[in-house]
């Protein structure tokens, strides 16, 4: 499963759980089923890891094409094709269709993000209006339970924040990071909607075992 298990992770990491104002909770709703209906959209992102920043850009055709790249230090990009059913990938070499259990995870990991809304969405302040690189937005930040026991005690609490455009109402940034101001950010993700994308099948690619 080493292929798939950055994508799952950052999966996991945007749609941690929370607990604040229904309103603000909706509106965050409101905007990520708006992007689901979307005929397609991408994100570009960038994630903290303990070899360096992992950079991460994802198409999204809903509801089953996806396509992916990850550039992480030191290695070569890996790019993910979903299409339909099938799933292929390649690192510095030839495409190779991945068997179907592997298809299947990638599947259930699309669906998560583009296809059924999470059955909580966590709770959200609002920000009220701001700006972010010089762009106007509706921001959104998560309130998060706080751990004083166990593995997490004396760890920074992670916040979620996101971006709203406000005219389409459509989320524009998303961003994980600790609370103090001047904390790195562990997670930024900026969404983009193109109107022509379209990602396509690789028929000629042999099907193999993982390894």
């Amino acid at each position: 499963m080493q292929r798939c298990a950055i994508f799952c992770a950052i999966t996991a990491l945007l749609t941690a759980s929370a607990m604040a104002d229904d309103k603000c909770r909706g509106a965050v709703a409101d905007a990520f089923n708006k992007q689901r209906s979307s005929r397609a959209f991408t994100m570009a992102s960038e994630m903290k890891s303990p070899a360096g920043q992992v950079k991460i850009n994802v198409e999204y055709q809903p509801p089953d094409r996806m396509r992916q790249t990850i550039i992480a230090p030191s290695q070569e990009p890996l790019e993910t094709v979903l299409y339909g059913a099938r799933a292929y990938s390649r690192q510095g070499g030839a495409w190779e269709e991945l068997m179907p259990a592997v298809a299947q995870t990638i599947i259930a990991q699309v669906r998560a993000a583009v296809v059924d809304p999470p059955k909580e969405v966590g709770d959200f302040d609002c920000l009220g209006p701001v700006q972010l690189d010089g762009k106007d937005y509706l921001a959104y930040r998560s309130v998060e339970k706080r751990s004083d026991s166990g593995a997490g005690a004396g760890a920074p609490t992670l916040h979620r924040t996101v971006y709203v455009d406000p005219k389409t109402g459509l989320p524009m940034v998303n961003i994980v990071s600790a609370e103090a101001p001047s904390t790195e950010v562990v997670f930024k993700g900026v969404y983009d909607y193109p109107e022509h994308l379209e990602i396509e099948d690789h028929p000629n690619a042999p099907l193999v075992k993982m390894r």
